[in-house]
């Protein structure tokens, strides 16, 4: 096998390579629907796009064209791309798009550029050796063995480069805006111009080979080996400190969120001093109404003794909080949520009770219970038959709410546990961000799941507080 190999190596030589290039390219195809999956909410924008992204290797591989064309082929198919993933990703987000593929551009050169200067090294150490330069068969195996190496090991560091980004591009499902994006991409704009700068030094060297004026073959060089390796570095850092900086005004935006949704609980309070000033009212007047019952019986008057009494009892039933909870914050949240209910036709049901003996602030809770179900509210409109309920458990210390409500369809969960929202609107979606953040604070968190139930599917959160 050996020995035909060596007799014939010019001529399947250049097979061998085609072949490799061909699978690297899909393998490369491969690594960036991995790259983009995360960002997106559907899979034919990925796919779609990757199928455009291929197509252009595909002829940029096979055509003979000039390199005026290859650029305008490059920019031209590059466009396509990102159209494609915009339009079938319900043309979300589209200054991402634009972001995600040229990052991957750039990691996916700086990859296979690194392993390249790698290659040279290689190459030159072996020739140092007369035994390697003087047999054959080493040549021919040294070939066979490094150029598969060599774009695995491309391959494989652009996969740990894309894990390392999912890594730290956390807020995956956040609108980019321009500016966002001209920061994100300052180290790499740098990065790209050095890109044809390079090409053009590797072509010029092999003109030079090809028309005499160069003997040697390319060099290797460590600072352009270095130059490949280094770059990766600005643009992770610069994504994880824009991260960082994402994460840290949400969490600004959230505490503000919640103190001032504690602050709108004076509405309730206000409510609640409303019925209080009522009751005490009907106790000041309740001696009146028993002296009117009483001449009414004593006259016999029983249709107006009946008229009587009914109008006092509806008098009284509409002081009392529909919802009773043991709280009279609460009480008022989860009433106004079963007269909404009512009236929006969804069937509401309560065994929520307010826990016994800890030191869990009302308003606290009231948010807790005004952003959960107020999802779960806008969740019910999108089905026929909307559902939702809500209970509590408590086990000493522990204090458990959980609520459910009919769902349309499946929601995507994000990495942080949350589903996405599916409104884009700045501010949009932060309520169970609140809820997390108020069950932090009692060293709580929740859980969100997605559930059949009788023919149903049916979202569930679960909110643990811990009390003391």
């Amino acid at each position: 096998m050996m020995e035909y190999l060596t007799s014939s190596f010019e001529a399947y030589a250049e097979s061998y390579l085609a072949v490799l290039i061909e699978l690297y390219l899909i393998m490369d195809v491969l690594l960036l629907i991995y790259w983009l999956k995360p960002f997106v909410d559907t899979k034919k924008a990925v796919y779609a796009s990757a199928v455009v992204y291929y197509a252009h290797w595909l002829i940029s591989s096979h055509a003979d064209t000039s390199k005026e064309m290859d650029r305008i082929l490059t920019i031209l198919f590059l466009v396509l791309a990102i159209v494609a993933a915009w339009l079938l990703d319900n043309k979300r987000n589209p200054v991402q798009k634009i972001f995600l593929f040229f990052i991957f551009r750039l990691i996916s050169w700086l990859s296979i550029e690194l392993l390249s200067e790698i290659g040279f090294w290689e190459r030159d150490f072996l020739f140092g050796f007369d035994w390697y330069r003087s047999n054959l068969e080493a040549v021919v195996t040294e070939f066979l063995i490094w150029n598969p190496m060599q774009y695995a090991l491309a391959l494989l560091i652009l996969y740990l480069v894309i894990r390392i980004l999912h890594k730290t591009y956390r807020y995956k499902r956040d609108e980019l805006t321009w500016q966002e994006f001209i920061l994100l991409l300052a180290p790499a704009w740098t990065l790209l111009l050095v890109k044809p700068i390079i090409s053009s030094y590797y072509l010029l060297w092999m003109d030079g080979m090809k028309n005499g004026s160069i003997k040697e073959n390319l060099p290797a060089n460590p600072y352009r080996a270095l130059f490949c390796l280094f770059a990766f570095v600005p643009v992770v850092t610069v994504i994880s400190l824009y991260q960082k900086l994402k994460e840290k005004q949400e969490e600004e935006y959230v505490r503000d969120s919640v103190e001032k949704q504690v602050g709108d609980m004076s509405g309730h309070v206000t409510h609640i001093e409303e019925i209080y000033e009522r009751m005490r009212g009907l106790r000041h007047d309740l001696g009146n109404h028993l002296t009117v019952i009483e001449r009414l019986a004593e006259d016999g008057k029983t249709e107006e003794l009946a008229d009587y009494i009914k109008e006092l009892g509806d008098n009284t039933s509409r002081l009392q909080p529909k919802v009773k909870t043991g709280n009279a914050v609460t009480d008022v949240v989860l009433s106004e949520t079963a007269d909404r209910c009512e009236r929006e036709g969804i069937i509401f049901e309560s065994s929520f009770a307010y826990p016994e003996g800890l030191d869990i602030n009302p308003f606290d809770l009231s948010v807790v219970l005004t952003n959960a179900l107020q999802n779960a509210l806008e969740a019910s409109s999108r089905v026929p038959f909307p559902k939702i309920m809500i209970r509590s458990l408590q086990n000493e210390r522990v204090f458990i709410i959980n609520i459910k409500n009919i769902m349309s369809e499946k929601v995507s969960i994000m990495e942080d546990g949350l589903p996405v929202t599916q409104k884009h609107e700045s501010g949009h979606g932060y309520g169970l961000k609140n809820i997390r953040s108020i069950a932090a604070k009692y060293s709580g968190d929740i859980e969100i799941r997605q559930e059949e139930q009788e023919g149903d599917l049916y979202f569930i959160i679960n909110i643990m507080l811990i009390g003391q």
